[in-house]
């Protein structure tokens, strides 16, 4: 080995330390293409096929085409398809039926391994998707759990690309709630509101690239970021015109990360020309992220958030020592928080890694009405997570004797009255709770 290669290896090891500390921090936005989708299968000219591929390949075999094609802009504009298909148009409606039925067309949207492997982790809450299949979705609902997860989607139309919770985030904090960003929209029976072709491909970076009618909320969120690219082969020329509208509209940090398994030279030298980590492969690079990144996939979700008024820190406290004599992982304020830290979002974080979440419910918060107290930002994020729940019990109100519910000064969400109280009387009554929460930590 030359002295040369010796400090280019030395400079990519200090890149790799850097991209496994961010995203430890959860600094760093996985951008998910199709390659990485699902197990790859290997065609009869022994190229690998990912799934928008066997999309095409289906659409093309239920319309007589045998021109092979590998691409749904070759697929719309082959003579025989044409004479099928006279709407160019009707090949979004057609994606979508495939899609919603995939179980009678033989194609697998199960995710693939190294994908599980890469969100597993659960240092990426925020993820971007730039297919418009579902897979991603999928995948994050495995791991966060089915209705812990939002999706948000750019479709080219200001009119919803820029609504909070369609196709925008509300505030900073919703970068570390389970999200799935569809950049390039998700399939529908909706001409032109996702990327199909390749004219599709340059309508959606022409306005990336203007910022029109973009989430400016999020772009904002992601200049503070890494990008770590996986999976996007796209053509040498439309991966450079796709990767220039995300830096020049994002103002993304350098030494943002691009792998793959089918990056040509050309491409690797243009994005080492704009400081950009170009590591190789998809398996390699998601085995060194998943060996490197600390902890272990569950040691952030705790069992019980208890959230509570300072006026019952002692009830709070006798609350969380019986739970953890009980054997159960409990996130308390006072334990949870340390020095330095950004508290408020800490908090969120808990709430957002817990498996139950328990409010302490006294008389002395229908006297603080008139108070700034930080458990109502508490109420109102666990409020969120229910209500995406469905019927799985996230909340168990524990409230003192007395306690009314019904209190218009106290303000409680909806998602408090429609569940079961647990009742205490004293300080030290702390039995019937913890019985309760052992028993639906059970049944989850």
């Amino acid at each position: 080995m030359s002295d040369f290669d010796l400090i280019l290896d030395e400079r990519d090891e200090d890149r790799w330390n850097r991209l496994i500390d961010e995203i430890n921090k959860k600094n760093v936005i996985p951008v998910i293409g199709a390659d990485m989708l699902v197990e790859p299968k290997l065609t009869a000219d022994g190229e690998h096929e990912n799934i928008h591929r066997e999309i095409v390949s289906f659409i093309a075999s239920q319309t007589g085409v045998q021109s092979k094609p590998k691409t749904f802009s070759r697929l719309v504009f082959d003579h025989v398809y044409q004479s099928k298909v006279r709407k160019k148009e009707q090949i979004y409606r057609i994606i979508d039926q495939v899609l919603s039925m995939l179980d009678k067309t033989g194609i697998d949207a199960t995710p693939s391994a190294l994908l599980m492997d890469l969100l597993g982790t659960k240092k990426f809450p925020f993820v971007i998707t730039t297919s418009f299949t579902p897979v991603v979705e999928t995948a994050m609902e495995e791991i966060w759990g089915k209705g812990n997860v939002r999706t948000l989607q750019f479709n080219n139309n200001p009119q919803r690309s820029m609504i909070e919770d369609i196709g925008d985030i509300r505030t900073s904090a919703d970068m570390k709630k389970p999200t799935v960003f569809y950049m390039f929209g998700k399939y529908s029976r909706t001409p032109f509101s996702y990327v199909v072709t390749d004219i599709d491909m340059m309508d959606f970076c022409r306005s990336w690239l203007a910022g029109n009618g973009v989430p400016k909320k999020l772009v904002e969120e992601l200049k503070k970021k890494y990008l770590l690219v996986l999976g996007n082969n796209y053509s040498d020329w439309l991966f450079r015109f796709v990767w220039y509208s995300l830096r020049a509209n994002m103002e993304t940090m350098k030494d943002d990360v691009v792998a793959g398994d089918s990056i040509d030279d050309s491409l690797a030298q243009f994005l080492e020309c704009i400081e950009t980590f170009t590591p190789g492969g998809l398996k390699g690079v998601v085995e060194r992220i998943k060996n490197g990144v600390s902890g272990n996939a569950d040691d952030e979700k705790c069992d019980v958030f208890i959230s509570y008024s300072r006026s019952d820190t002692e009830v709070a406290s006798n609350l969380c020592d019986s739970l953890r004599r009980a054997g159960l992982k409990v996130w308390f304020d006072a334990d949870n928080i340390g020095g330095g830290a950004d508290w408020r979002q800490a908090i969120i974080d808990g709430i957002n890694n817990t498996k139950l979440f328990v409010p302490i419910l006294s008389t002395n918060i229908e006297s603080e009405y008139k108070e700034v107290h930080e458990y109502r930002m508490e109420w109102e994020e666990a409020a969120e997570i229910a209500n995406r729940m469905g019927a799985r019990t996230f909340i168990i109100p524990f409230a003192q004797r007395g306690f009314d519910f019904y209190n218009q000064h106290t303000r409680l969400p909806k998602a408090f009255l429609g569940v079961n109280a647990v009742w205490y009387a004293s300080a030290g009554d702390m039995d019937e709770i913890t019985n309760v929460v052992l028993r639906e930590i059970k049944e989850l």
